[in-house]
């Protein structure tokens, strides 16, 4: 009876280890959608998002999120990239985003006809001021609208703390 015990324990022991090495040091810091009426980006349409940044002693990535349907008409996708930090100093930047290799087959997950895609824009940034950030999109294709792109995302991961 105490070997069937001690026997259990110690599995009960491995699987939590196994489960907490297996486990990745991130968090999500911020994660937000716009969404395209009509699965189209004008370009008029800015995909804003505003982030509240605390930390400034971690290491984050910055990724965009796009969701497009199975006939989006190209292979990338290039937006117009634009940050407000808390001191208002603004950066500008032209992006492009690869969403298919050169076979058409896209990146991504798909389900049905839509596909999701995570693409990163930084990685390891730390954040040098708290305060608010804005972030703002702009898609800089020719053509306008810019049809089936349903939802585009900031998603912002704490990958680790520095020590």
């Amino acid at each position: 009876m105490i070997k069937a015990i001690s026997m259990k324990t110690f599995f009960l022991f491995v699987l939590c280890s196994l489960l907490l090495l297996s486990c990745k040091n991130t968090s999500s810091v911020y994660i937000k959608y716009y969404y395209f009426e009509k699965s189209e980006w004008s370009s008029k349409d800015t995909a804003k998002f505003t982030v509240d940044i605390i930390d400034t002693i971690s290491l984050n990535d910055i990724n965009v999120k796009i969701r497009h349907g199975e006939l989006y008409p190209y292979s990338n996708l290039y937006l117009f990239f634009t940050v407000i930090y808390p001191n208002n100093y603004k950066q500008v930047d032209t992006i492009e985003f690869i969403l298919a290799n050169n076979k058409g087959e896209w990146y991504g997950s798909g389900l049905g006809d839509m596909y999701d895609i995570t693409l990163p824009i930084k990685k390891n940034v730390r954040f040098t001021k708290s305060g608010v950030y804005h972030f703002y999109f702009v898609q800089a294709m020719r053509q306008d609208p810019l049809i089936n792109i349903s939802e585009f995302g900031l998603e912002i991961i704490r990958v680790s703390k520095n020590k």
